[in-house]
């Protein structure tokens, strides 16, 4: 709606998992690194926990770019509010292409699941398991039982690494379950942006989106920063919406002013989803 007026060539803001408007700030070129580390290197596990918005997910896309597809093979699982057959019959679907017989029982889907890494290993793919909102798990013996699955290793490599991905509150979950967090040796905690990479982080986007000249003053910075603290999805959320009013109001530049009404109308919205 707004892209003519400002000169862009598609929005900004969008709170989508276009990696070319991802932003890497330090924090997220450690985590990725080390991700790769762990699939590189064939390490067990890995765990990254952040709060809600922080680019977890963008992340495991990420992830998935970054690997050669002829020597890895994903298996991506973004809702693991799941039973345990569901979710290993998923991540055997992802991992061989072909779901397993239904109503088989648990010790038959694990053997299949051993069947299936063992077998990519021989052709040369290594297989990455990946469990994004790991906090969402209902089950704490689900958690046990993808602790199970790490045993079915060969002799002297692992043939699959496991990554979960969860906001903060994950890793009260996982500290009951030390034997899995010992597993998962290789770890991230990612942190909001702090005040310059949340200024980087929006001149990315609005550079990628095709637009070179300032839009937002010094001022709006530093009020997007304190209201959105850091987080890059409420980020966007400010952003679109000054936008938006800038161009309803034919205006050139957003100012302080413009983010504390945005801010207003983004409350208001809170105020009555709550209600």
């Amino acid at each position: 709606m707004y892209n003519d007026y400002w000169g862009f060539r598609k929005k900004p803001f969008e709170n989508t998992l276009e990696r070319d408007f991802f932003y890497y700030s330090p924090e997220h070129k450690e985590a990725l690194s080390r991700m790769v580390y762990v699939v590189k290197e064939h390490k067990s596990g890995f765990f990254l926990v952040g709060d809600y918005g922080t680019g977890k997910t963008f992340l495991s896309r990420a992830l998935t770019q970054e690997l050669s597809q002829s020597e890895f093979k994903f298996a991506l699982v973004t809702n693991p509010r799941l039973s345990i057959s569901e979710l290993i019959g998923e991540i055997i679907y992802q991992l061989s292409g072909s779901f397993p017989e239904k109503e088989i029982s648990k010790l038959v889907l694990i053997h299949t699941f051993s069947q299936v890494v063992e077998e990519n290993y021989q052709k040369g793919l290594y297989s990455i398991v990946v469990i994004d909102e790991a906090q969402t798990i209902e089950e704490d013996n689900l958690l046990e039982e993808l602790r199970l699955l790490l045993n079915f290793q060969g002799e002297d490599t692992n043939l699959f690494s496991l990554l979960l991905l969860g906001q903060t509150s994950f890793l009260e979950k996982i500290d009951k379950f030390s034997s899995l967090k010992q597993r998962l040796s290789i770890r991230y905690h990612l942190h909001p942006l702090d005040r310059e990479n949340t200024k980087n982080y929006i001149e990315h986007r609005l550079k990628v989106a095709g637009l070179e000249k300032k839009v937002f003053t010094d001022s709006a910075y530093e009020e997007i920063y304190a209201f959105s603290k850091g987080i890059p999805r409420q980020i966007n959320n400010i952003c679109d919406l000054a936008l938006l009013s800038g161009f309803i109001k034919r205006i050139q530049i957003i100012d302080k002013d413009v983010i504390l009404q945005v801010e207003k109308d983004l409350n208001v919205s809170s105020s009555v989803k709550e209600g």
